[in-house]
This record gives structure tokens, sequence and C-alpha cells, in this order.
């Protein structure tokens, strides 16, 4: 009977937590307060990382700042994740993931994963996959070493095991070039073959959109770099879905915040 009330307890606990996210999706939020933004400010290494931050919503920003607040509550002290922490979900911002996509990919995965994965494209430049710059930040494939090696012992993830957008991890870390499987497909020159995807200009609006959802840890973390933060935080970004990942703390503030 114990056992039960906690399940309930935490039943009840996630539905709630979940209902308040769609209240603040749908513009039941306050926009943060200038001293907010100031706290964000002191956060961000530059001016253009906080106008970023300024083209998320209300309630990614509130979101956002959330996580961060509790990070620095756990004791973390990292720049580069705090910063992280505040840009996570910037790939979203712009109207580029409405909110019905959230629970589409939720969804999908769970009982469509073969389709959801065929719809999906990287929406940036027309290709599967985002250009593989997750293992190895500073863009020399084979010079530059690996910021977070991969766990070769752990068994590979099944499709339906994969972070909820952007790329599939194996024993919790990227898939990157060189490895032969793909979300099942098999991969030639470290990008999946799958012949006949159209370019983002043809994608019709409900698709581009799911795309965006899909990879938003990538746009965003492109759109971090851009910005000005540290490859180390645009790491932070781009793995910010993998519980065993470089990211694993803000991962886990995230999916409670």
């Amino acid at each position: 009977m114990h056992m039960m009330n906690i399940y309930y307890r935490s039943l009840f606990h996630n539905f709630a937590y979940r209902l308040g996210q769609v209240r603040e999706q749908l513009g039941f939020v306050a926009p943060l307060a200038a001293q907010d933004y100031k706290e964000v400010a002191a956060l961000l290494p530059t001016a253009a990382a906080l106008s970023l931050f300024r083209t998320m919503s209300p309630a990614d920003q509130q979101h956002s700042l959330r996580v961060c607040r509790k990070l620095r509550a756990r004791g973390c002290k990292d720049k580069d994740m705090l910063a992280a922490a505040l840009l996570h979900d910037v790939g979203k911002a712009q109207g580029r993931v409405p909110f019905w996509t959230r629970p589409a990919i939720v969804l999908g995965k769970k009982f469509a994963p073969q389709l959801l994965t065929r719809l999906v494209i990287y929406p940036e430049n027309g290709n599967e996959e985002p250009p593989d710059r997750t293992m190895h930040p500073q863009g020399d494939r084979k010079g530059s070493p690996l910021l977070y090696p991969e766990d070769t012992t752990q068994p590979r993830s099944s499709i339906v095991g994969a972070i909820p957008c952007g790329r599939p991890v194996q024993g919790g870390g990227p898939v990157h070039a060189g490895h032969p499987v793909h979300a099942g497909r098999p991969v030639q020159g470290g990008r999946p073959v799958h012949a006949g995807h159209p370019g983002r200009a043809t994608l019709p609006h409900w698709r581009l959109s799911l795309c965006y959802a899909w990879y938003h840890a990538d746009v965003g973390a492109d759109l971090a770099r851009a910005a000005g933060l540290s490859e180390r935080a645009v790491l932070y970004i781009r793995t910010h879905h993998q519980p065993g990942g470089p990211a694993a703390e803000l991962h886990e503030v995230d999916e409670v915040s």
C-alpha cells in the first residue's frame, strides 16, 4: 500500500508538472523583470548572447533561468554550464518549434519511431544530419581530442531509446562519423544513406516545425556558437538531452524544471 501511494503521488506530481508546462507555453507566464535580465546578462559572455536569449518566448526564458538558478543552488560554478543552461532551448525560439510539436515528438517516438525518423531532416541545410561537431568542437575531426569519449562497453541505443531530439546516442555518447548504424539505417561516409529527402525550402511548414523540434539542440548550439559562447558551452547545449553525456547535470535539472 505504501508503494502504491508513492507511485500515485509521483504520477500526480508528473501530471501537475506537465500541466504547468502547457499553461506556460500557452502564454500564461509573466515576462522576466529587469533584475532577472541583469542576472542573465551577468552569466552570458557577450551582448549577442543576451540578445539571443531575448529571442526566446517568455515561457522558455522563465524555464531557462529556472534551470540556471537550480544548477547554481546545487553548487554549480561552471560558467560554461550556466551559460548553456540559459540558452539550451534557444533552438526553439522565433516560432521554430510550436507547442504542438512537443507532444508529437513524444507520441511519435512511442508509437511510430520509424515514421518519425523518416520525417525529420536537419532543417538548417537540408541534410539529414547536422555538421558533425559534437565530438570534435574545434572543427578538426582528425586532430582534435574528444571532449567526451564514447563508452563502447554499452549496447547501442534503440531508435525508441534515442534522445528526444537531435542525434541518436550510443552508450551515452553521441553517434559520430564512422559508426555503422544511425537510427536503424546504414551510413556511408559518416552520414545516413537515405536518398530522396527534400531541402528545407520544399518542406511543408508542419514538417519543418517537426524537424526543428527534433534538432533544436543542434540548431541552438550553432546559434550559441555564433553569439560567442565557448566551444564547451556549445557542446553542453548540443548534448543537453543526453542523460549520460557531457551536460548530464544540465539534463537532470532540465527534466524537472
